[in-house]
């Protein structure tokens, strides 16, 4: 049961429904604090893309306070996922990072993201 709620908390976005609108906060912010993982290795971040209709860009952002990740505090750039195309996603965030991570999604007409963090991506 731990595990189970200690996955939940990695994840950005489940199935999120995206419109027209321009940087669409995922659905969850992730405090770092809670996501333990080995010294020295990098957190990676998982995007999963279904159903897109027109292009889609998505900015990794963090900021160092709960609840005012603002689509400006970009801290990882992804590039632009064209139209029609699916699949996954990844990006790595930077040592650096701050401890509050939050995605802004702009689709140019719709699309669904699954979005989490996690320690390895296959």
């Amino acid at each position: 049961m731990k595990q189970q709620n200690f996955d939940r908390s990695l994840v950005f976005s489940s199935a999120q429904v995206l419109d027209d609108t321009a940087n669409t906060a995922s659905t969850n912010e992730i405090d770092l604090g809670n996501a333990a993982s080995a010294e020295g290795e990098p957190i990676k971040g998982v995007i999963n893309v279904t159903a897109l209709s027109g292009t889609l860009t998505i900015k990794v952002c963090a900021h160092a306070s709960a609840a005012t990740v603002a689509a400006t505090d970009l801290i990882v750039t992804m590039p632009v996922v064209g139209s029609g195309v699916t699949g996954q996603y990844h990006f790595t965030l930077p040592q650096s990072c701050p401890r509050y991570v939050k995605l802004f999604y702009s689709a140019g007409t719709s699309g669904t993201v699954t979005a989490w963090l996690t320690a390895a991506v296959n």
